[in-house]
């Protein structure tokens, strides 16, 4: 019986001190200052905006246009392909071509590239392919691809501090393989007259 009550004791006074401690200790809530923001996990670092300059002042790309055929590449290989009248061409790359306006020649709002493609590739190979190019890109940034189809996609991305709209499609051999890509680029404000003469461009393609 002593030895309980002694345990007792013990327990009562352990109370009583944890009680009068806390009671010294209670201080009210703590201020623990402002809230700021912390680092990101993925990414580590916060995305600052791409700038955004406004677009040329030529003329948005307009509905209708005419267009004529063209021969690029070399036989076996060699394609026509319709390309709107009055435009420039420009061969800036192997096995690529590239034509705009005759008089858009300072600001190069829109174009259209034609690019022949090796051998034996799969279309989904290739469209895969072209979409990387583009999300690897260093001058590419804010890309968002708006739609994909199994042969082709619409994207949006800032380039050279101006937005761009790139339509693409890749186009089959005989033998059901990728054959050629061909991209219409331009504005937001050309998206209308993008939207009608690109696939008047795609389907008129045809070997030579």
């Amino acid at each position: 019986m002593r030895w309980i009550g002694l345990a007792l004791a013990l327990v009562l006074l352990g109370s009583a001190a944890g009680y009068a401690y806390g009671h010294e200790s209670d201080e009210g809530p703590r201020d623990v200052g402002a809230a700021h923001p912390i680092a990101a996990v993925d990414p580590s670092w916060p995305a600052e905006p791409a700038e955004v300059l406004p677009d040329s002042p030529f003329p948005a790309l307009a509905t209708g246009v005419k267009t004529h055929l063209e021969t690029v590449g070399s036989e076996p290989f060699a394609l026509r392909v319709p390309i709107p009248n009055h435009w420039v061409r420009s061969n800036s790359a192997l096995n690529e071509w590239k034509w705009y306006p005759a008089d858009d020649f300072e600001y190069n709002t829109y174009f259209l590239r034609v690019g022949s493609i090796g051998p034996h590739q799969p279309i989904p190979t290739v469209l895969s392919q072209r979409i990387a190019a583009l999300e690897g890109a260093e001058s590419v940034k804010d890309l968002d691809i708006e739609s994909q189809t199994a042969d082709s996609f619409t994207a949006t991305y800032v380039s050279d501090k101006h937005r761009r709209l790139n339509m693409e499609r890749v186009l089959p051999a005989p033998d059901g393989t990728a054959m050629v890509w061909i991209a219409l680029i331009g504005r937001m404000s050309d998206r209308e007259g993008m939207a009608e003469l690109f696939p008047r461009i795609t389907n008129g393609v045809s070997l030579s």
